[in-house]
């Protein structure tokens, strides 16, 4: 480029100093668009260590399930990517979680099912607790979705959001497998827990970019994000009325 050659800024390169959500998440590395192995092992180990912090009522055990739990990260990643028009990503993100929460729902069910052999299994009060109805978990829920965005945009992400936020994603889904055998009859009861803490971070995180004002630089872009976003978050409020009126039943 000749001396006299000045570029129009916000054209060819981002402004300077100012990032987006979504460049600042590829630079954290995460990646939870796609099963490995890494992944799964995390988050069954983290179901592990909740199920039987769960049968020993040690709350201290289940907030170390909830410590090591890689269950945001996917939620998290594909609401950023939502935010950036990428619908394709967005659906990867949220498949992956919608996997992974089976498999432990299905793991815990299955240990539960040998423990049963050796040991009486009891219903705790820790367990109980998640069977209860309660409607204020998805409000916890929605405010720890904003919470998550507000702290990655200050830099807190892994402090606030690793021990803040899936605290309301392992024991529920665990305690969702654990009724299977235990207490059949309370099997819907454990899932909308589960449900209502997913959908209520969802609803939080896309309150908090609508908030924000985070998406592409491009106009024309931001217009389209806008458009999902919206859309998206008609259909999560949609869900959590539809959990909330089946818990009040």
């Amino acid at each position: 480029m000749n001396s006299g050659e000045t570029s129009e800024p916000g054209k060819d390169s981002p402004p300077s100093g100012k990032t987006t959500l979504l460049e600042e998440l590829l630079e954290l590395g995460l990646r939870t668009d796609f099963l490995d192995f890494q992944l799964i092992v995390l988050t069954l180990l983290a179901g592990i260590v909740a199920l039987f912090g769960l049968f020993l009522n040690n709350v201290a055990v289940i907030i170390g399930a909830m410590v090591i739990s890689p269950l945001l990260e996917p939620i998290y990643a594909g609401t950023v990517f939502l935010a950036e028009g990428d619908v394709r990503k967005f659906l990867e993100h949220m498949m992956v979680a919608l996997v992974l929460i089976l498999m432990l729902i299905i793991v815990s069910a299955v240990i539960t099912w040998v423990l049963s052999f050796f040991v009486p299994l009891a219903v705790t009060p820790e367990i109980a607790s998640r069977l209860q109805q309660q409607d204020i978990s998805a409000v916890l829920a929605i405010i720890l979705g904003i919470t998550a965005i507000f702290a990655h945009k200050r830099g807190f992400i892994a402090s606030v959001i690793g021990i803040g936020v899936a605290v309301a994603l392992v024991p529920p889904a665990v305690v969702t497998g654990i009724t299977i055998l235990l207490l059949p009859t309370r099997i819907i009861d454990a899932l909308s827990l589960t449900l209502n803490n997913i959908f209520g971070l969802f609803a939080g995180m896309l309150i908090a970019i609508l908030a924000l004002g985070i998406g592409p630089r491009s106009d024309v872009k931001k217009k389209l994000t806008r458009k999902n976003v919206y859309l998206m978050l008609a259909c999560v409020v949609n869900l959590l009325i539809i959990i909330w009126y089946s818990l009040s039943i």
